[in-house]
């Protein structure tokens, strides 16, 4: 495997950002390292993970015409935005960059995309979270911790650990999404299920202990701190997305959408996933659909893809309420009235077997037993009971007819 890496660095001398490009050959390393780097590679599927940074000294610096490609079975490349070197290939931070390109060590570089709330944040005094004089109600301590409990389930279901899938298809651009477009996901619709029945206790408005309540409670806790502030700023974000038409594949141009993300969020949830649908919800389902020329796999992508990033932003700012909580109730020796989740007050569930597994586990033991005595009546000829498989089942099957093993 050839991998090659851009990296954007830094050169203190002349204070100007370029590129350098390296690469890496993996059959030139040692047999274990070589598995463990393409296995990573192979695990990325696109995303920027910085494990990468591991392997950054068995990397070379130059081309492609440096590198004998005639053993070269596949390719990758990497791409890491949040990665900055210097001259000397030494990793700088964020914070080092602004001072190197100025002279000035008090100045701060913000990086590309930060909203308001981010740039007050970072410019913000910094300040220790404030715990001892803080006292939440019994109604506040319930909230806060079911949320917690919640917000950890929904970020690690299958929905935000696997992601929405891929939409493809043939056709050109300008006829995208053409017929055989299609969308294809990692999780299963059983997965699906269960994401986002976790998904709505933190999405909706009336639940009890939903993201934005909690954000209610963590703001006015913190009582101005910068973090409660930064925490509203990104809730504001996310209230915006819902009331936003769905920021879709580039090439579905979710300008011409009139629905909003709320819309076809709710439209889901009455009609697929918590109720029964009324008739003014299968409504607005079907013209959710109809603006997608009547393509229901490309709604899905659509819907999920808008409950992920929804969970992208309960996520900045829910690990820092359910982190700030955790030290207060630690802090005040409380332990909050919430009834655990059942992943983890019940350890037997699903400890046993699934139906399908036992019974093809069994056959597979039987159809080795009946080899191995198959062999034994051969005179165990060279080569053992495994020659004997097929005769085995087949023998084992014909003897099932008639028997039902239900």
């Amino acid at each position: 495997m050839l991998i090659f890496w851009r990296i954007r660095y830094l050169d203190r001398k002349d204070r100007q950002f370029k590129d350098r490009d390296v690469f890496l050959d993996t059959s030139t390393l040692p047999p274990a390292r070589r598995a463990a780097v393409e296995l990573h590679m192979q695990c990325r599927e696109g995303r920027s993970g910085r494990d990468i940074l591991k392997s950054r000294s068995l990397f070379n610096e130059g081309s492609v015409d440096d590198v004998r490609l005639g053993d070269i079975v596949s390719f990758r490349s990497i791409s890491l935005p949040d990665y900055f070197e210097d001259d000397t290939g030494k990793e700088i931070t964020l914070a080092e960059i602004g001072p190197i390109l100025t002279g000035d060590p008090n100045t701060v570089m913000i990086p590309a995309g930060a909203q308001q709330h981010d740039i007050d944040f970072i410019l913000a005094a910094k300040e220790p979270l404030p715990v001892d004089g803080v006292f939440l109600s019994s109604e506040e301590v319930r909230t806060l911790g079911y949320f917690a409990r919640d917000f950890e389930e929904f970020r690690t279901s299958p929905l935000m650990k696997n992601g929405v899938g891929t939409l493809s298809g043939g056709g050109s651009f300008s006829e995208f999404p053409s017929e055989d477009c299609r969308h294809e996901t990692a999780i299963t619709d059983d997965e699906i299920r269960s994401s986002m029945s976790i998904f709505r206790r933190l999405y909706m408005t009336n639940e009890p202990a939903g993201f934005l309540r909690a954000v209610d409670v963590f703001e006015k806790a913190l009582g101005g701190h910068a973090l409660g502030k930064w925490v509203r700023g990104v809730a504001n974000e996310y209230t915006l997305q819902l009331q936003s038409p769905p920021d879709s594949h580039p090439l579905l141009k979710s300008t011409s959408l009139t629905f909003r993300a709320k819309r076809l969020i709710d439209v889901f949830v009455y009609t697929q996933y918590a109720h029964q649908p009324s008739a003014a919800r299968q409504r607005q389902f079907n013209e959710c659909l109809q603006e997608l020329g009547g393509r229901p796999d490309i709604l899905t992508w659509l819907f999920l893809h808008e409950v992920w990033t929804c969970g992208i932003k309960i996520g900045n700012a829910g690990r820092h309420i359910a982190g700030w909580f955790t030290r207060y109730c630690e802090h005040h020796s409380i332990t909050p009235d919430v009834l655990k989740s059942l992943r983890d007050e019940h350890s037997g569930l699903g400890v046993l077997e699934k139906s399908e597994d036992r019974k093809a586990r069994l056959l597979k033991e039987s159809v080795e037993e009946l080899a191995s005595v198959l062999w034994g009546e051969a005179g165990k000829p060279d080569g053992g009971p495994s020659q004997f498989h097929l005769r085995a089942e087949e023998q084992l099957r014909q003897a099932l007819d008639g028997h039902n093993c239900d």
